[in-house]
């Protein structure tokens, strides 16, 4: 077993990748069920409290390294100018934009000023995946022009 940057880089990017997909699938259907409470309740406290600390301790710093690790993953490999990478960036960056979209979610229930329904939740929590299929089928075929 070999241990080189390269490997400890896409080590962590893999990681981090992981941990931040998995908190994008989830907020989305917290967001679902959050809707559904009353402003007053214990429960709608529960979910502020879950949906807060799955995006300050899970979600943002996944969202960093990702991007870090990923960053070096380019650098080491010298592919910045290849059709495939480019384009899993810009998908990336779209992740990215949904991933602060999220966040501004989660602050308007913590301000219990959602108006969105529950349907609205369950439409968007298909967004990271058909993004995630676009990034990973990117990655894996690496489609030139």
């Amino acid at each position: 077993m070999e241990f080189n940057y390269y490997n400890c880089l896409k080590f962590f990017h893999i990681i981090f990748v992981t941990t931040w997909m998995a908190g994008l699938f989830y907020i989305p259907r917290l967001f679902v069920y959050h809707s559904k409470v009353d402003r007053k309740s214990n429960e709608y406290k529960t979910f502020l409290i879950m949906e807060k600390k799955l995006m300050k301790y899970i979600m943002n710093p996944s969202f960093i390294f990702t991007w870090i690790f990923g960053f070096l993953l380019v650098l080491q490999l010298d592919l910045y100018d290849q059709f495939w990478i480019n384009l899993k960036f810009i998908f990336v960056f779209f992740m990215s934009i949904f991933h602060m979209y999220c966040a501004r979610i989660r602050k308007t229930f913590e301000k219990g000023v959602n108006k969105r329904s529950e349907n609205f939740y369950r439409y968007i929590n298909e967004i990271p995946t058909v993004l995630f299929l676009i990034i990973v089928f990117l990655v894996i075929f690496k489609p030139s022009i």
